[in-house]
């Protein structure tokens, strides 16, 4: 699997070092409205959520980052054990290589240090094109005894990669006859540049019920894969990454528009960089936040830094509702942010 490795070396490796978030930050540009006199005691603030009938003490995922390598294995095994601990729910990398490479699936079997939340397999919706059908997509989810997969849409990120698969043609009537047959639910979702109205609409329709919108102001896998590129002889201009970097719908955007689909229930991912920034999300519409940047580093180094993270974030929500008066997330969902 050297080509996979490197690839999978190469992206932890960018998104550690380099600057990978595109466009402009999505949450800076609102302010949730200040109440002076709240008449709340913070520490009574109901954060806990649910997510496929499993607690959360609030409502956030850890995003999937990666696995299949030595590395993978470490962050995932510590990603773990952070979110059991901390009961949020999480994403693991995308698991194609494990179709080809079945000695990689150890690097994802974590459900035993995290058995009390949501756990998600994860999958590029494209692979429906490359010989992927209901077999082994059940086969990806029953070796990690997973709750849900994620099936992730990334056309611009393919198209940027020197190895991309780019044939995304007549994949939903595929998707359609998949989502009523797999033994768990599936998610779809972006991986930073956005999901439309009208695709959320055509998800839904053949049963998606959740979405996670991953628009631009977090990180752009363009530009992830077009730090690969990079060449002296090619001028930034030239990149296909540098070029398309910002490219896509923006956080806030994709939220208030698929928010208009009746029965969704929709993630925020794509810039939440703090409790603050899902606070703000969840005015727009989203019922979950995702975010994956700032676990990557604490995860190449154990489970408590990745806790630390966790909490701050939850810290951050709490105080968040508390300056905004609300006492629960319905209360949160009723209020309306305001643009800068």
């Amino acid at each position: 699997m050297s080509n996979l490795g490197s690839r999978k070396n190469d992206h932890i490796n960018i998104v550690l070092n380099e600057a990978v978030e595109g466009g402009v930050p999505t949450f800076q540009k609102y302010r949730l409205p200040y109440i002076a006199l709240p008449e709340l005691d913070m520490e009574k603030i109901d954060l806990k959520s649910k997510l496929l009938d499993k607690e959360l003490s609030f409502p956030f995922i850890i995003s999937s980052m990666t696995g299949g390598l030595e590395r993978g294995g470490t962050i995932n095994q510590n990603l773990a054990i952070a979110a059991q601990r901390e009961k949020v729910a999480l994403g693991l990398g995308s698991m194609r290589v494990i179709i080809r490479y079945p000695e990689t699936l150890a690097s994802f079997q974590v459900r035993h240090l995290c058995p009390d939340v949501p756990l998600f397999a994860n999958v590029g919706i494209v692979q429906l094109n490359y010989g992927f059908g209901l077999d082994e997509l059940e086969k990806i989810v029953s070796g990690v005894e997973a709750d849900g997969l994620f099936l992730h849409i990334n056309h611009l990120q393919e198209a940027v990669q020197p190895e991309g698969d780019t044939n995304f043609e007549n994949l939903l009537p595929k998707l359609e006859k998949i989502v009523s047959k797999l033994s768990v639910p599936i998610f779809a979702k972006e991986v930073g540049h956005g999901i439309d109205k009208k695709t959320a609409q055509r998800l839904k329709d053949i049963g998606i019920e959740y979405i996670d919108v991953s628009g631009t102001g977090g990180c752009s896998w363009a530009w992830i894969e077009g730090y690969r590129c990079v060449d002296e002889k090619i001028s930034p201009e030239e990149n296909l990454g540098y070029i398309f970097r910002n490219e896509g719908i923006p956080t806030d955007e994709a939220l208030q528009s698929c928010s208009q689909v009746e029965g969704l229930k929709l993630i925020a991912g794509g810039g939440v960089r703090s409790g603050l920034d899902l606070a703000k999300a969840i005015t727009m519409g989203a019922k979950y936040g995702t975010s994956a940047k700032p676990f990557l580093g604490p995860s190449l180094e154990s489970p408590e830094n990745v806790a630390l993270v966790i909490q701050r974030y939850r810290k951050e929500l709490q105080v968040a509702m508390f300056s905004c008066g609300a006492a629960n997330l319905k209360q949160l969902q009723d209020i309306s942010c305001r643009e800068i």
